[in-house]
């Protein structure tokens, strides 16, 4: 069925021809934006719960100078005011430069982000994802977005066949947008046999999954995983019991009784199950035999696994950015940590590991140990255990961290999750409380993202010094003020825990904090609060 669009009245504005019909975008300072563009049809009605169906055609020209519609979400906390909230979300954007010629042999590396919010909240539409400053630097750059919580991500397999993919929608989502970059990005001036894929947070585990995935081989060239591996991966156990749960909560106990609720009523049964001790972890990539046999990190290790470049990065402080969200995490004493640090690396390392951490920030709290902590286990641990099973089989990949501060009230934060997004995007007045000013930062951004682009061409990042990653002098560009790359940076703090082997078993996802640890001591049995 063809949607019938109205003709946009800017003749002068850029217009290009997609597989399911014609877009009119806006151009400006060397970049043409090309927003809310749809890759799949609405996953509404008989849809809701369903693998990504081709998006439907349209006649006339279809305006695409505005963001499509945020997916739903708890409170909608970061959806940017104007971006309505809806099941029908499932669109891309498209920055590229303005081209001299469509045709012949210039087409431009391809950059596809996928965005964060921990499978839980998020949109292409925030500010700091904007694509134009990225774009200048003679790359296509695409965002899209995905399915999260229980619209993206709730295994339904127990009751029908039918439904054997839904606890990972969301992923197929990602994969259905790439496979809308292969068959239009040559339309806006893009290379679509040279994609890169890059993501944050939940995009970059997003990303790992994919990885893990054969059905997603030769969507994709190179990799760039910033604060995400397949350590955050659940398992299909897993995702029974949360299903199960949210069924309660939602009061449903078929499809057809989850199809009659709203959209709102969905979502207000997750913000229970949130509330509940599976907190907001409970919706991810899931290992379900089929789109992702294995966890991720096997395939990553096998000789059969993809040998695409990659560039992995994480930052020195990931944890304090959850001091925005958990005021009190600062503030955990040990006694609560410790059975969760010593569930890890066992009793009688417990005590070398907290003195690692301390020995090179000797001022540091008990709270601070424990963000230290749970940091690495979550992001930098497994990252340094992704480049290593890669590196041992000769897939070029190189490692960084991010060491650039925030100065968000007095610095507490450190370099915290998320810092990166502002240099890779250049994008600093998007939050400017959490990035501040200096000339420095406009430096460093031209910088990295002179390395994304360059990756993006090359498949190399392109700084002499930073070699490839390998188990011997562990090459790291510490990204600051002053780049510089070390060897085996923080090597105490790596050892700690260096011999989890982070396959999907251990540790697993529940353990990787002790916020959701099931055995840490919480008073009064108040897992929510410290």
């Amino acid at each position: 069925m063809r949607q019938l669009l109205t003709l946009i009245a800017d003749d002068t504005s850029p217009v290009v021809t997609t597989t399911a019909g014609k877009v009119r975008g806006q151009a400006g300072e060397g970049v043409q934006a090309f927003k809310g563009i749809p890759y799949a049809a609405p996953p509404t009605g008989a849809l809701r719960f369903g693998r990504p169906q081709a998006a439907q055609s349209w006649s006339g020209v279809r305006d695409a100078t505005k963001f499509g519609a945020a997916c739903p979400q708890p409170r909608a906390k970061i959806v940017p005011k104007g971006i309505p909230i809806s099941e029908d979300c499932l669109t891309v954007n498209v920055w590229t430069p303005v081209p001299s010629t469509r045709a012949g042999s210039g087409k431009k590396p391809v950059l596809v982000f996928i965005h964060g919010g921990g499978f839980v909240e998020g949109t292409a539409a925030e500010p700091i994802y904007d694509g134009a400053d990225l774009a200048r630097k003679g790359v296509v750059v695409v965002t899209l977005q995905y399915r999260f919580g229980p619209f993206g991500y709730l295994d339904l397999s127990d009751l029908g066949k039918e439904y054997e993919n839904s606890a990972n929608n969301g992923l197929l989502d990602q994969i259905a947008g790439l496979q809308w970059v292969r068959k239009n990005i040559a339309a806006f001036g893009g290379d679509p046999s040279n994609v890169t894929l890059f993501g944050e947070s939940a995009g970059s585990i997003s990303i790992s999954a994919i990885m893990g995935s054969p059905q997603s081989d030769g969507l994709y060239h190179r990799a760039i995983l910033q604060s995400g591996t397949s350590a955050n991966i659940s398992d299909r156990k897993q995702a029974g019991r949360v299903s199960r749960a949210y069924r309660d909560f939602a009061g449903a106990s078929t499809v057809a009784d989850l199809r009659k609720l709203s959209a709102d009523k969905l979502q207000q049964a997750a913000d229970d199950l949130y509330d509940s001790d599976f907190s907001d972890t409970a919706f991810g990539p899931v290992v379900d035999g089929q789109l992702l046999p294995e966890n991720p990190m096997k395939r990553l290790a096998s000789p059969d696994g993809p040998k695409v470049p990659v560039i992995i990065t994480t930052t020195r402080d990931e944890a304090r950015y959850w001091i925005q969200e958990v005021p009190e995490a600062e503030h955990m004493p040990e006694v609560l940590y410790r059975p969760w640090l010593t569930n890890l690396v066992g009793e009688s390392n417990t005590d070398a590991a907290i003195a690692a951490y301390r020995k090179n920030r000797p001022d540091l709290t008990e709270g601070e140990v424990a963000m230290a902590l749970a940091g690495d286990v979550a992001f930098r641990a497994p990252s340094i255990k992704t480049a290593e099973v890669l590196a041992h089989r000769g897939v070029p990949v190189w490692i960084g961290l991010f060491t650039a501060p925030s100065p968000k009230d007095g610095g507490k934060y450190g370099a915290p999750h998320a810092i990166d997004l502002g240099f890779v995007f250049g994008n600093f007045t998007a939050d400017p409380d959490f990035y501040g000013t200096g000339t420095w930062r406009e430096q460093l951004s031209e910088h990295v993202q002179d390395l994304w682009t360059t990756f993006a061409r090359t498949g190399n990042p392109g700084r002499a010094d930073w070699s490839r990653y390998n188990l011997t002098d562990r090459p790291t560009l510490v990204i600051n003020k002053h780049s510089a790359v070390e060897n085996d940076p923080l090597s105490n703090e790596r050892k700690v825990f260096a011999a989890l082997p982070y396959d999907g078993t251990t540790p697993a996802l529940q353990d990787l904090t002790p916020l959701t640890y099931p055995g840490t001591p919480w008073p009064d049995s108040a897992s929510s609060s410290l």
